[in-house]
């Protein structure tokens, strides 16, 4: 059961060089301008921004990852490393056993003296860690970016290691992450956001095709007042809603396993773009399907749980 994962594993991290290389291509093409003001703001006073060109994409950031095991940066020493884990392998794969299995994971020190440690993401065959440096905010600066990642999952972490060592932002803290880490600058003003998926609804393969599972796009905003990133998704209404339209033009329900996965995507798209009640009557008017009831109770109880969602609507999710 395991075998079609790792092959998939493997063949997503050999297509992320040319992942990468797509959108900008296009963009040099369709002569995109990538040039950024110097201004930033907090979350917490910003109002909502214009949405960016169609031209523009995330970037996915694969290519900073370094090969060795060691990297080093003002004064601080990252480390890759591995040990043997207990893996209890679960009930859905068919496996009854536990296993002895060998994972990576990083650390950051300063001189002697571990600061931090990343790990906790694998499945039967082990896992991915790689980390490097990228310079995510306005100055010249590095952030360290570390990810963990197994077949269509992971945790992503920013560190600051200059002037001072914090966490800017921890993947897992939201539920967000699958193989690739992402970034753009939707407002232009020289700091990067990050973009990552939800990714709560593959517990939904009973009624969907895993391979149409909604992936709600979830960008962070880095935030000056509390030094962290944090959703901001209902500030970038119009990037987070592009394309909506054209999703509700294609629908068709002859085919009810897809049906129900774009319906699911297209409410969810409303929703996590902080329009919750759109998304709800969109779903009233359009879903056809006999399980209408069901479906739409067991979305409430998931978006419920998921961190992304209760932070946008922090009064109503508790």
């Amino acid at each position: 059961m395991l075998l079609p994962l790792a092959n998939e594993f493997m063949i997503t991290k050999m297509k992320h060089l040319l992942l990468i290389l797509c959108p900008l291509l296009l963009a040099a093409f369709l002569g995109c301008n990538y040039s950024v003001s110097s201004q930033s703001a907090s979350i917490s006073k910003a109002q909502p921004h214009a949405s960016p060109t169609p031209e523009v994409y995330p970037q996915q950031l694969n290519d900073i990852f370094v090969d060795e095991d060691k990297l080093s940066y003002n004064g601080y020493d990252v480390l890759r490393l591995k040990k043997k884990v207990k893996y209890e392998y679960p009930k859905e794969s068919g496996e009854t056993k536990s296993d002895l299995i060998e994972v990576s994971y990083a650390i950051v020190k300063r001189n002697t003296r571990t600061l931090a440690k990343f790990e906790g993401v694998y499945f039967g065959l082990g896992n991915a860690t790689d980390f490097g440096l990228f310079s995510l905010l306005a100055g010249d600066s590095k952030q360290l970016i570390v990810s963990q990642t197994i077949p269509r999952g992971g945790r992503h972490w920013v560190v600051s290691l200059s002037p001072d060592f914090r966490a800017l932002f921890d993947g897992g803290d939201y539920g967000v992450g699958r193989e690739e880490f992402n970034v753009i600058d939707v407002d232009k003003d020289g700091t990067y956001e990050i973009s990552l998926p939800v990714t709560a609804f593959y517990a939904y393969s009973d009624v969907i095709a895993t391979g149409n599972t909604p992936l709600p796009e979830i960008l962070f905003k880095y935030d000056r007042a509390t030094g962290k990133y944090l959703p901001a998704n209902q500030m970038f209404q119009e990037y987070a809603l592009r394309g909506i339209e054209q999703k509700i033009a294609k629908l068709d329900s002859s085919d009810e396993l897809l049906y129900r996965a774009r319906v699911m995507d297209i409410v969810l798209q409303y929703i996590y773009a902080s329009k919750e009640k759109d998304g709800w009557l969109f779903y009233d008017g359009e879903y056809k399907l006999t399980d209408k009831e069901e479906l739409k109770s067991k979305m409430k109880a998931t978006l419920k749980g998921q961190p992304v969602y209760r932070y946008m609507y922090r009064q109503s999710a508790t």
